[in-house]
């Protein structure tokens, strides 16, 4: 189920002032600008009786309709797609990525703030008819651009029919609304599902501003919640209960697509994410020409940094320079890696950060004993969720990395397992060439040619 909630104001003078949705994304839907160049004052009317008018402008820069936000709260309550050839600013960078973790202050930022979210694990998610009124975030048309604004989403729970991932992302491409295309005619926002080309999104923050509030919920033991040993989860509750981290599904999910061209050109840089019920940043399908940089994302309730391309072979995608902090916590000793494939062309992973505990009790598969499925590698290589590595595949780890546990001590080989996994330690496994470094192939059914580079 999906509900409604009140908005949190900060105290004091300084409060920003909070609009909603309906006063916000009107002009952006309906493209309102200027014609000349110039920028072209839109008046936003806030939710406070009395207060002063909001300026939201746009200016016309080249075929780009740019909107500049001021610093407040603008409510969302729906999935919005942003139209093609249009540039989301807000007021001030919201991100010191030497310092990720450290909030910015709010009332000089531009804060999106969900309305609702996903609370009912048995709610018809992937499977809904309408991904508007089903999820809250942002869906990138081509040639879309957002920069510098702050996101936070409702969701406390990962709906049951969302365990194979769909999306929910904060910010999606033109896509799908299930995570095949084949499963259903519905696309995310109402869009032609058909992918997107040329979106950047670039210092923007996620699910920061109830962080503070929510972190000692985040692994909380909840009784009656890890009930997992089937697969039967109509009678098992297998993190069926809402975990109170008020989050997002995902912060950037690139969905599968419909058009031949599927969905490619993609920045993704300078972003922060606090916590997610699914994965920090998931690439799926046809996608090509996909550079993820300087990312901080903390505290998933799955893979931190994913390239999940099926059987549809994604090609020249980089993660570089990005940090993943505690993955899988939100569903503790569940499933969730650092960085994981799922079937791919090309992938580069360069000068990756992974800070990942070692359990002493992970939860085993269904009617398994395998408890490899969650913190048992620094990068895991998966054969499942129909993931096919064709003739030529190539997977680069470039530029060293950085294996550590929570506390910042160094995981090392000596201290590890070569090639299988045990419980307690980390897998390491030789690369072409010999290098060992820490990665793990899961099963070998298929040949995935791994390279380490200095």
């Amino acid at each position: 189920m999906l509900v409604p909630t009140v908005a949190l104001l900060l105290a004091g003078p300084s409060a920003p002032q909070t609009y909603s949705y309906a006063a916000w994304s009107a002009p952006i839907v309906a493209g309102t600008c200027s014609a000349n160049g110039t920028a072209l004052p839109i008046p936003i009317e806030p939710k406070a009786a009395g207060g002063a008018p909001g300026v939201l402008e746009c200016a016309l820069v080249g075929a780009v309709r740019a909107f500049r936000f001021p610093p407040g709260i603008f409510e969302i309550d729906a999935q919005l797609l942003v139209p093609a050839n249009t540039s989301i600013t807000g007021a001030a960078p919201p991100n010191d990525m030497a310092a990720p973790t450290a909030s910015p202050d709010m009332a000089a930022q531009t804060l999106f703030l969900a309305t609702r979210g996903a609370t009912d694990y048995l709610a018809d998610y992937c499977h809904a008819g309408d991904m508007v009124a089903t999820r809250v975030g942002f869906v990138l048309s081509s040639f879309v651009a957002v920069r510098d604004v702050s996101y936070q989403g409702l969701d406390v729970v990962r709906p049951n029919d969302n365990g194979a991932l769909c999306g929910g992302g904060v910010f999606e491409t033109v896509g799908c609304a299930e995570n095949s295309c084949a499963a259903s005619a519905v696309n995310n926002g109402g869009s032609d599902g058909s992918g997107s080309a040329h979106v950047t999104i670039d210092n923007v923050r996620l699910n920061d501003y109830y962080y503070d509030a929510d972190k000692a919920k985040v692994g909380a033991p909840i009784a009656g919640n890890a009930d997992c040993a089937t697969g039967d989860w109509t009678k098992e509750c297998c993190f069926c209960k809402p975990n109170g981290v008020r989050s997002s599904q995902v912060g950037v999910w690139i969905p599968e697509s419909r058009g031949a061209e599927g969905t490619h050109d993609v920045v993704v840089r300078n972003i922060v994410s606090r916590s997610s019920q699914a994965d920090a940043i998931n690439v799926h399908g046809n996608v090509r020409d996909v550079l993820v940089e300087r990312a901080f994302m903390e505290n998933t309730g799955d893979d931190g940094f994913v390239l999940w391309g099926g059987d549809d072979k994604p090609g020249n995608v980089t993660f570089r320079d990005c940090v993943a902090v505690n993955p899988g916590i939100l569903r503790p000793n569940w499933y969730g890696n650092c960085a994981a494939t799922y079937g791919l062309q090309s992938v580069v992973f360069e000068r990756l950060t992974c800070r990942s505990p070692t359990l002493a009790h992970p939860l085993p598969a269904p009617k398994s004993n395998n408890t490899a499925r969650i913190d048992a590698s620094m990068f895991v290589f998966y054969n499942s969720f129909g993931g096919v590595y064709p003739a030529g595949n190539s997977i680069t780890i470039k530029g060293g990395w950085t294996f550590e546990d929570l506390g910042g001590n160094a995981y090392t080989p000596q201290a590890g397992t070569m090639d299988t996994h045990t419980t307690g330690k980390m897998v390491w496994t030789a690369a072409e060439g010999g290098e060992v470094a820490p990665f793990y192939f899961p099963t070998k059914k298929q040949q995935v040619n791994v390279r380490v580079e200095k």
